[in-house]
């Protein structure tokens, strides 16, 4: 699914606009984009998280946690994206190729 508006820029390519998510049988999953739209209007489904948990999803890590179901994940002002809870951990869909590329050390934990 992506998000569009009409303006007077030629848009080329196969899609127009951004990734915004992917409706799944069990709800929405949002892409980073749409977690930067939705995240700032949302009032539940919205978790924050520490640094050291935020450098782990931006590697591509799944997330201890107790909730279920889809949610937004939040350091500070930044929306990181959308995972899905099981009740045990919260599953990373950060695509490969956007996931953080330094090791901790790197970033000075």
């Amino acid at each position: 699914m992506y998000a569009y508006k009409e303006c007077e820029f030629s848009i080329r390519g196969k899609n127009k606009g951004i990734y915004f998510g992917k409706i799944e049988k069990d709800g929405l999953r949002l892409s980073i984009e749409g977690s930067f739209i939705v995240g700032r209007f949302a009032k539940k489904g919205v978790l924050e998280i520490h640094e050291r948990e935020a450098i782990d999803w931006l590697n591509g890590k799944d997330l201890k946690s107790d909730y279920k179901g889809y949610c937004i994940l939040r350091w500070g002002e930044y929306f990181l994206g959308c995972g899905k809870g099981n009740g045990k951990v919260i599953k990373n869909y950060v695509p490969k190729d956007r996931r953080l590329r330094a090791s901790s050390e790197e970033i000075g934990d």
